[in-house]
């Protein structure tokens, strides 16, 4: 599956990437040094959305290295809820698979005294034809307040073809959340589970905004914060386009579990 799926860190290279990492920190000077990419509005951390997630899994490979799976997710209530890609937690379960009992921690860039640094997650519901999954923190991200909570609000609303959008998410090796804008080029239907080719197509959207690994499971949300869409993978034909599963199938998946979710 040619999947925007969880980067893979091993700890031989890690100075080179990191070294590397902070040459291009900036997210505008990453854009501009991607040779053909478009030329998408970035924004910092600060004026994206509170509720979007790191995902990292950690554990022993060969010699008893540890690796380093991360995606991203998004919040969805105050208990802790919150979605993200099926294939993400598949790659993080491999990424486990030598550390029993350790789990998918979520953490939020929000570093104040009502934010908890990282969290273990339990996986509750998967759904592989959408390609989508919820999990569910072991204790809230963040401590109730009396401002507006860092929850997402599903919009399952058309959306046409030409609406701006953004996305918002934690690329491979990024410690703080990237946000790029861009526009809906198509909606419409697609096989999001590429290993089943008996699985049912799924309504769709594409965005022209190229995404790099550890996007899986970033929210598509318009301008006013609604989700619309949650990442899955590059487009086959246009690695520079991103393919998201439309937002109806969340709210479906948090219905069937009984999570709590919101509108705008």
């Amino acid at each position: 599956m040619n999947t925007i799926t969880m980067a893979r860190l091993h700890p031989i290279c890690f100075l080179t990437i990191v070294l590397s990492f902070l040459v291009c920190f900036s997210p505008s000077q990453c854009d501009a040094q991607q040779a053909g990419a478009k030329s998408h509005k970035l924004f910092q951390a600060e004026t994206g959305l509170p509720f979007v997630v790191r995902l990292v899994a950690i554990g022993p490979v060969g010699g008893e290295q540890n690796r380093e799976c991360s995606a991203t997710g998004f919040l969805i209530d105050a208990e802790g809820y919150l979605i993200t890609a099926a294939h993400v937690v598949e790659d993080a379960s491999r990424c486990l698979e030598k550390a029993p009992g350790a789990k998918i921690l979520a953490k939020l860039t929000i570093t104040d005294s009502r934010t908890a640094p990282a969290v273990p997650c339990n996986v509750i519901g998967i759904d592989t034809v959408n390609d989508l999954a919820l999990l569910k923190t072991e204790r809230p991200l963040v401590t109730a307040t009396g401002g507006q909570p860092p929850y997402a609000k599903f919009d399952a609303r058309a959306v046409e073809v030409g609406t701006s959008v953004r996305v918002s998410g934690y690329p491979a090796f990024s410690w703080q959340p990237v946000i790029q804008s861009g526009q809906v080029t198509w909606r419409g239907k697609t096989q999001m589970n590429e290993t089943n080719a008996n699985s049912n197509a799924s309504d769709a959207l594409m965005v022209d905004i190229d995404l790099r690994p550890g996007s899986s499971g970033s929210p598509v949300y318009l301008w006013d914060g609604g989700v619309v869409g949650i990442i899955d993978k590059r487009d086959s034909l246009r690695p520079a386009y991103s393919i998201a599963i439309a937002i109806h199938y969340a709210i479906e998946l948090a219905q069937r579990y009984g999570a709590p979710w919101q509108s705008p």
